[in-house]
């Protein structure tokens, strides 16, 4: 389809040349001689024949009796000269009408369009927006721009070889807005099928950027939303490289915008490939990684002016009218002074005139004397600050922040002191020490003057004060921290500030409490407050990170670290529990807590580590934890060496493993510790069925039940037992397997839902391995059952929840079950099992199993009709 609108364009053209070239008014009479008489403007015409334009349905009759009266003239001239020329009929002219028609038309956007929202009617910037627009339109689809404009565009398109353009400025140039409205165009066209996508790097705010890994792990997320990002950055990116050649191999090109970048070499592995493009917004100029480019200064002044009449006049007020009069009756030089004094800045222009527009009663001339009176007063000789910032910019912010409230104006300083990119309407609240309604009022007048911005996000499952957000820019943000430090006393920041962290640590420790579930239990009611927090934590977890690595929270920071494991662990967020651990522990060293905390903060950056596949870091601050707790309980440094173990076996260095459990198992032995050593001779055991050792790991599993059993410990014994079944059936004694699986399920019915679920899946196994199909499905489906319900629990809305972290059980059961089908000679049965399966391994980022069934099913017969899962609907992320 590519190239028809050129195609249409120049056979018009060249029949329109053919013909004598006729006027447009010659043209225009044709129509109204017609029968019945149709009509044109002459403009509409005259767009057609340079190209700008392509008849649409309501000009159809009009443009098909035009092109037979030049194709009539075309043949009449060539008779007449004595040459040739075909004359093309109606139906022709149709046709390649409508094939440029469908070239220009919007496609839809099949993808996701994740783009800030929207504010104000975007004003000014043609000539960057125009060539942002070239660039990013795809082949045959030219924007179409007169003269010099669509040279250019035509230019940046054919050395679009890069795929990604920076847009460079200072702070508060518009760059994001530019960006993002380019975006918001290109998908409204249609020319990204894959979607449109938006990060924040924060490149320019107080605290840490954001990594690639995180942008990309974000970016997976959406793109799939039932899929399970993969653990180690690595593998996230390299999931990222395989889903965009999967669009680019589907036509569905991406554009994915990168805000506030600081360094872009770190983020190449984000950048895609042609057909994909990516948009980059930077304050700094990053020459090795990205080719093309357009430098952003402040607004010329006609757009500056223009920018400040229309946000003067623009309705969203109760002075919408005395506004609009203000600024008619005004004499141009006061707009003009306005823009002058602003530098031509949009972020100061747009805060200053909602200023402006506060005190309608006044005339706009004595507002804007007001104004230069202010501004005048608050500039030096230089033109920057200490932190390099315009002073024209920091003098709008004085005059903006003097027309506050003393409510609006506390929080206003309050709000800079808030760890984190954006704040919760609830959370503000807490902050400011003052009640929802009241904090609401306070963050929406401050969003009127535009000194912050509100976003949703988040699940409906959550209160509409968690699910507002605002944020401020980091300019803005800057000069409020200024004045809250200024004002600190007063505003009694330091306690509003532990307010706030009070109310991520109680949330924290609610994540850190979640209760055993038993067969017994109602998972709904059990889970019920756990599913909130996870949902909640999901959502403000950039937040409650930045909270907690700030200096007010250092004395919970490791029992933050601690208490966020589970949610970190479950949710696969290793990096950003690697980067709290790591804060954790450089507090601990620069002298902050006993060598118990410090032990136990190398411990949970070891299993974030471990989490990432960075195993040898992971035993470094292992081998540091040892050293730390040495002098202090040897018990704890049996269960060091017991982790160690863990990350050697994840390592697959066995024997390093197994040496490091027996170890501890010494100590433990010593110590007078059954349970810790019936633990680790389970870990012994487990070794040796990895290493085909039956025998010796019946003998460990064995002294784990001895001790179990000696100390009453049910849940033990049914882990114990189901590990002999497994051991007994490897090695073929299929009746002893089966005695010692059945047990365990009886041990584990009362004891732990997850152990039961465990045993009933080994049992259909080994059920399975003594010849015994059918009483094998009976247990697998017992297990299949129970698994889908643990889950997935429904709530009291009859919806599916997910509970994250559980899916692996799941599809533990799934594959045994279609092993079975298999052998029972059910094929069918086996595909809808194993394609469930292979569903959930992608959600996991399990490409190894994953490659495996796979490979299975292709070797499985095709479906004859579509069957109906009974897989209950899936939640949404939350």
């Amino acid at each position: 389809m590519a190239g028809q609108s050129d195609r249409f364009w120049e056979e018009l053209s060249r029949t329109h040349r053919a013909a004598g070239a006729p006027t447009l008014e010659v043209m225009l009479a044709w129509g109204r001689a017609g029968d019945p008489p149709v009509v044109s403007s002459p403009s509409t015409v005259n767009d057609w024949l340079l190209g700008k334009t392509i008849p649409g349905p309501a000009s159809r009759a009009f443009f098909l009796l035009m092109v037979a009266e030049l194709e009539r003239r075309a043949a009449e001239r060539a008779r007449g000269g004595g040459g040739f020329w075909t004359v093309r009929d109606q139906a022709w002219w149709e046709r390649i009408l409508t094939a440029a028609r469908a070239e220009r038309a919007p496609r839809s956007v099949a993808g996701p369009v994740q783009l800030p929202t929207a504010g104000a009617v975007f004003v000014g910037r043609e000539e960057p927006l125009r060539r942002l627009m070239g660039w990013l339109a795809p082949a045959g689809q030219d924007t179409r721009a007169p003269g010099p404009q669509r040279e250019r565009e035509a230019t940046a398109r054919a050395s679009s070889s890069a795929s990604v353009l920076e847009v460079t400025g200072m702070g508060g140039v518009g760059k994001t807005a530019l960006v993002v409205e380019a975006a918001r165009r290109a998908a409204k066209q249609g020319w990204f099928e894959g979607g449109v996508l938006f990060a924040d790097l924060r490149g320019h705010s107080a605290g840490q950027d954001v990594v690639a890994e995180e942008a990309v792990d974000a970016f997976l997320r959406t793109l799939r939303p039932r899929e399970e990002p993969p653990s180690v950055p690595a593998e996230k990116v390299r999931r990222w490289r395989t889903l965009l050649d999967e669009l680019a191999g589907q036509d569905k090109p991406l554009l994915i915008v990168l805000d506030n970048v600081r360094q872009a070499g770190q983020l190449a592995e984000l950048f895609p490939c042609l057909p994909h493009r990516a948009l980059v917004t930077s304050r700094h100029t990053h020459t090795d990684a990205i080719r093309h480019r357009i430098v952003l200064s402040p607004f010329p002044p006609a757009e500056a002016e223009q920018f400040v009449r229309l946000r003067l006049a623009e309705p969203g007020h109760g002075q919408v009218a005395e506004c609009g009069r203000a600024v008619e009756a005004a004499h141009g030089d006061d707009v003009r002074r306005v823009a002058e004094l602003c530098g031509w800045l949009p972020l100061a222009l747009r805060i200053v005139v909602a200023v402006l527009r506060t005190e309608p009663d006044r005339s706009l001339r004595e507002r804007v004397d007001e104004l230069a009176r202010t501004l005048l007063d608050g500039m030096e000789d230089d033109d920057t600050d200490a932190e390099g910032r315009p002073l024209t910019v920091r003098a709008c912010f004085s005059f903006c922040y003097g027309h506050l409230t003393p409510a609006r104006a506390r929080a206003f300083r309050l709000l800079a002191a808030a760890p984190g990119p954006d704040l919760s309407t609830a959370s503000a609240s807490v902050l400011l020490g003052v009640s929802t309604d009241a904090a609401r009022l306070a963050l929406r007048g401050l969003a009127g003057m535009h000194l912050l911005e509100r976003s949703q996000r988040g699940s409906d499952r959550l209160a509409e004060t968690e699910i507002e957000h605002w944020s401020m820019h980091d300019l803005l943000r800057l000069y409020a921290d200024e004045l809250g430090r200024a004002h600190a006393d007063e505003d009694k920041r330091e306690d509003a500030v532990l307010r706030l962290l009070h109310r991520y640590r109680k949330i924290a420790q609610a994540a850190a409490s979640r209760p055993l579930i038993t067969p017994a239990d109602n998972p709904i009611e059990t889970l019920k407050l756990h599913r909130w927090v996870v949902v909640w934590l999901e959502m403000e977890r950039v937040n409650v990170v930045a909270a907690a690595t700030s200096a007010l929270a250092s004395p919970w920071l490791v029992d933050l670290a601690l208490e966020l494991a589970e949610f970190f662990g479950t949710r696969r967020y290793y990096a950003e529990w690697a980067r709290l651990a790591s804060s954790a522990v450089d507090a601990c060293r620069s002298g902050q807590g006993d060598r118990g905390t410090k032990a136990a903060a190398l411990r949970g950056l070891a299993k974030a580590l471990t989490g990432l596949g960075r195993f040898d870091e992971a035993l470094t601050a292992l081998n540091d934890a040892v050293e730390a707790a040495a002098p202090l309980d040897y018990r704890l440094g049996a269960l060091l060496a017991q982790e160690r173990g863990v990350v050697l076996e994840r390592a697959n260095r066995l024997e390093e493993a197994r040496n490091c459990y027996e170890t501890a198992a010494a100590v433990f032995d010593r110590a007078g510790e059954p349970l810790f050593l019936a633990d680790t001779l389970r870990h012994i055991g487990d070794i040796w069925v990895r290493c085909n050792r039956f025998d010796k790991a019946v003998s460990a599993y064995q002294n784990a039940l001895m001790y179990y059993r000696v100390n009453a410990d049910k849940r033990g014994e049914a882990m114990a037992l189901g590990s002999l079944g497994v051991a007994q059936s490897g090695a073929g004694h299929h009746r002893d397997a089966i005695e010692f699986l059945e047990t365990a399920t009886q041990y584990a019915s009362h004891t732990d839902l997850s152990i039961y679920i465990d045993s009933l899946y080994q049992l259909g196994m080994a059920f399975h391995r003594a010849g015994q199909p059918q009483a094998a499905l009976k247990e697998l489906r017992k297990a299949e059952q129970l698994a889908r319900e643990f889950t997935y629990p429904v709530d009291t809305l009859g919806e599916a929840v997910k509970q994250p972290g559980l899916e692996n059980q799941l599809v533990e059961v799934l594959l045994g079950l279609g092993r079975v089908l298999m052998e029972c000679r059910r094929p069918q049965a086996a595909r809808w099992v194993l394609t469930e399966a292979v569903d959930i391994l992608r959600e996991l980022g399990d490409t190894q199993r994953l490659a495996v069934v796979e490979e299975v099913l292709t070797r499985l017969p095709r479906p004859l009709h579509r069957k109906q899962s009974k897989r209950r609907k899936r939640p949404p992320s939350p």
